[in-house]
């Protein structure tokens, strides 16, 4: 087939294959290094920094300095072109309406894997084996190999993988296109390898396989005793590796004080069945006898590439990796999956033996075939099915809810396509288009692929047939087709929480009242799924916090600890951000998931923030939502301390029923204001003995002249509600913070401030106010007016 046409096919095939990926898209943060690459997106996108805001409570830091811009830590990993590559992704996402990040974002290793499908097909082919044969081994490629399951992650192996095989595609174009050819895919071929490198650095394991599949071909290396060689070395490495693999002693002479056992490792890696390349993707043990065909044939040179790449991987991470060679939160082996595609390579001969009419093992070679690849296809089903943490869910107790327990790698009933299947029944099928109840997804994307593949058939067949000018008309018809599916799941996923109108409520709030350089402060990580995927604006930038140690999760549950100290209530990289967050900014705000409906709910980051700084009335949500609590808080001044002895800036005579003493009162930011500005207040209060009556504070900006208010802050009790009156001990000293912002347009003059303290009357069915006596009062003595006069202009 010309070069044209083995690049049409290539083509339909990355559309299929895509459309394959996207029946079993999930779109689903499953790990910490996918998050934190998510955050660091987002932060590369709206503030071109490499900070960690939305992970911030999965990996706080641990040193915070005065001069730090924000109280959050840098993405660590220098090889990050993934995200580079992925950012016209957000970028989609973030410029046209009702498409999800999340959503969007997750799409990269889907065309990565697609395109990997498409680049095997046209390297099987520069090896000249034909299409049939090369089409075999690239659909084995991505639908029975671990390519399948990363396809649904955020993770730099496809990517890696993709690049290795690009340089050996590269280097065996050239090589036949003559020596000139040769020098420039040797060139190609190695700026690939970078970009692999760039990726992950673990691809210069890489660099003497395909410095070996690079060399130039000498003659002297072309004779029988030449490969008789060559085969015997191969031969020795092989016994060599195994020595190493199956006896413990040996691995512990030759690599003493290492932090994990070599040979336990490189098991793992090989032998295991629950774990290994080969047991995670089985159709690569027809790589073996591939590589024998291979042998025979002549073609040392690309075994040996593969045999140096295969032993490079796993003994280089078994040794680098130490302790956390599983590779985390992941479908094993994580860290091998580079290699796969190039793997792949070695059972091109034994597809090619498939396809060919007159072979004599064809219908034995093609019953293995399709053995392996439905096997393969049902492991990979299952990775793709449910979200690998519900592997360790499900393991027994003994397990202690490790993904990489050691009988999950050689007990068949541990095993993750054994495991996974189980939890069907009760938790479905964690696809985007079945959370969000949208088979309209699933239907139009197989009717799609299969129209696509009959395509791809047909032209195969007759390569010439005039069908072959729409492969990429129908190719590109794919894309509005995803964009409609995008569209329709934007508000319908309840991973994203999109269903829950407080929180849309919550982004129209912010498009139309953030400014630049506003901070939001979540006290969890509960909404961080709806905040990465539907917070498009650089205001507010989130920075999600660990949760409160003296947070209980909920009714049922002790929170981790009890305690009357504030320092307590919050994990200590918590405090830290707060205490940075209020001496960098005037203001930020505060969502929490709690609210006073919630009885058991402790609200420690209210309660902390309500004792040292000042709360502004709570923003008001339409539709509202006790789950769903936007609270604002003034930072222009750090309140007096709650535990000090200061006794406030100016005392009053203003005594409120016969029991309450309004003792003193601060402004911290001074008797001058302007319009739109915040006016901080503490009031320090003082109960002549024990209250059974729990009063709501009020206070407010009235004008001199006429005594008409002007603003009005949150009535409630002190401290944010968290000091009600009636635990007030006697002759103890009470502080009250609150803050209220003045209209953005204000008449000048002076202002006073009023306050009251008023409760319910059930029986009476009105509000009684107490009465108030000092020398400053109004509204018959049931209004303290404080000594001091506002300058407002």
């Amino acid at each position: 087939m010309p070069k044209h046409h083995q690049a049409r096919a290539a083509f339909l095939l990355v559309v299929i294959m895509g459309s394959f990926y996207l029946l079993s898209y999930r779109a689903s943060i499953q790990s910490g290094d996918t998050l934190r690459a998510l955050d660091t997106l987002t932060s590369l996108s709206r503030f071109n920094s490499w900070h960690l805001d939305e992970s911030t409570w999965f990996k706080p830091p641990h040193t915070i300095r005065d001069r730090f811009p924000l109280p959050i830590h840098i993405y660590d990993v220098e090889e990050n072109l993934n995200l580079r590559l992925a950012l016209p992704l957000l970028k989609l996402a973030e410029s046209v309406p009702r498409l999800g990040n999340i959503h969007t974002v997750w799409l990269f290793n889907v065309i990565i894997a697609a395109l990997t499908a498409g680049l095997i097909y046209l390297t099987v082919r520069a090896f000249d084996y034909g299409d049939w044969a090369a089409l075999a081994v690239a659909a084995a490629a991505g639908l029975a190999t671990s390519l399948w399951a990363y396809s649904q992650t955020f993770l730099r192996e496809p990517l890696a993988g993709f690049f290795i095989l690009l340089a050996l595609f590269c280097i065996q174009s050239g090589r036949r296109r003559g020596r000139r050819g040769q020098i420039i895919g040797s060139g190609a071929g190695a700026a690939a390898l970078f970009l692999a490198y760039a990726t992950k650095s673990s691809a210069v394991i890489a660099a003497p396989a395909l410095l070996v599949f690079a060399l130039p071909a000498l003659k002297q290396f072309k004779s029988r005793q030449a490969r008789q060689i060559s085969q015997a070395l191969l031969i020795v490495q092989v016994l060599l590796f195994l020595l190493l693999m199956l006896f413990d002693p040996l691995s512990g002479a030759l690599f003493p004080g290492r932090a994990t056992n070599i040979a336990y490792v490189l098991r793992a890696y090989v032998l295991s069945p629950g774990g290994s390349l080969w047991g995670t993707s089985p159709i690569l043990l027809l790589a073996v006898f591939g590589c024998l065909h291979l042998l025979r044939a002549g073609r040392q040179r690309l075994v040996w590439t593969l045999w140096l790449l295969f032993a490079g991987y796993t003994l280089g991470h078994a040794l680098s990796t130490g302790a956390h060679w599983f590779g985390g939160l992941s479908w094993p082996p994580r860290f091998l999956v580079p290699i796969l595609p190039a793997l792949m390579l070695a059972t091109a001969p034994i597809a090619q033996a498939i396809v060919h009419a007159g072979h004599p093992r064809r219908r034995l070679l093609a019953a293995l075939w399709l053995g392996m690849l439905a096997y393969g296809m049902w492991i990979q089903f299952s990775s793709v099915s449910l979200s690998w943490w519900h592997y360790g869910d499900t393991l027994p107790p003994q397990a202690g809810g490790l993904s990489e327990w050691e009988p999950g790698l050689y007990d068949p009933q541990y095993f993750r396509w054994v495991i996974l299947p189980r939890r069907w029944a009760d938790l479905g099928l964690d696809f985007v288009w079945a959370r969000a109840a949208l088979p309209g997804w699933a239907l139009s994307f197989a009717l799609y692929g299969a129209l696509l593949t009959a395509l791809l058939l047909h032209i195969l067949r007759r390569p010439h047939t005039r069908w072959r000018r729409l492969a990429p008309l129908a190719g590109l018809l794919g894309l509005p087709l995803l964009l409609i599916n995008l569209s329709a799941v934007y508000d319908r996923d309840p991973l994203t929480q999109s269903q829950q109108p407080g929180l849309q409520a919550l982004i129209d709030f912010f498009d139309e009242s953030s400014q630049p350089g506003d901070i939001l402060v979540l006290s969890s990580n509960r909404y961080q799924n709806f905040i990465l995927n539907h917070l498009d604006r650089s205001a507010p930038r989130p920075i999600i916090l660990p949760e409160a140690l003296a947070e209980a999760p909920s009714d049922k549950q002790p929170a981790q600890i009890q305690s009357s100290n504030p320092n307590d209530w919050l994990q200590q990289p918590s405090l830290r951000a707060i205490h940075h967050l209020a001496t960098h900014h005037d203001r930020f705000w505060l969502l929490t998931s709690s609210s006073p409906f919630m009885d058991w709910s402790f609200r420690a980051f209210e309660r902390y923030l309500a004792l040292h700084y000042y709360p502004l009335p709570a923003v008001a949500l339409t539709p509202p939502d006790a789950t769903v609590r936007l609270l604002e808080y003034s930072t222009r001044s750090p309140a007096p301390h709650p535990f000090a002895a200061f006794a406030g800036d100016t005392p009053t005579d203003l005594q409120y029923g016969a029991d309450i003493h309004l003792r003193a009162f601060a402004l911290p930011n001074g008797l001058s204001y302007a319009g739109g500005e915040s006016i901080e207040l503490s009031l320090q209060w003082q109960a002549a003995r024990p209250l059974e009556q729990d009063y709501t504070v009020a206070f407010f900006v009235v004008d001199a002249a006429s005594g008409q208010p002007i603003a009005q802050g949150q009535d409630s009790a002190p401290q944010a509600g968290f000091a009600p009156t009636s635990s007030w001990q006697p002759r103890q000293p009470v502080w009250d913070n609150r803050a209220l912002r003045l209209p953005a347009e204000i008449d000048s003059g002076d202002y006073h401030i009023w306050v009251l303290l008023y409760h319910y009357d059930a029986a009476a069915g009105r509000i009684e106010r107490l009465p108030v006596s000092g020398a400053n009062t109004a509204e018959g003595g049931t209004v303290g007016i404080l000594p001091a006069v506002l300058k407002l202009e």
